[in-house]
């Protein structure tokens, strides 16, 4: 794999779990778009976006390697 395609992997990957942390803040929140953006720039959220991005790209990674 390039490090082109792993790159925009991973951003794609943390754009989708920030994007799933939001929703789930903005549903926390009574639809009030502005307190879910607050709520969602907090360290466990930062946290919770990080650990979605590391499990979907190692996934990806033992899906692409067949299971091995």
């Amino acid at each position: 794999m390039s490090f082109s395609y792993l790159l925009g992997n991973f951003v794609g990957r943390a754009i989708v779990s920030f994007l799933l942390v939001w929703i789930v803040w903005l549903l926390a929140s009574r639809l009030d778009w502005r307190a879910a953006f607050q709520r969602s720039r907090r360290w466990y959220s930062v946290t919770a976006v990080l650990a979605l991005t590391v499990l979907g790209m190692s996934s990806a990674m033992v899906t692409a390697r067949g299971g091995l």
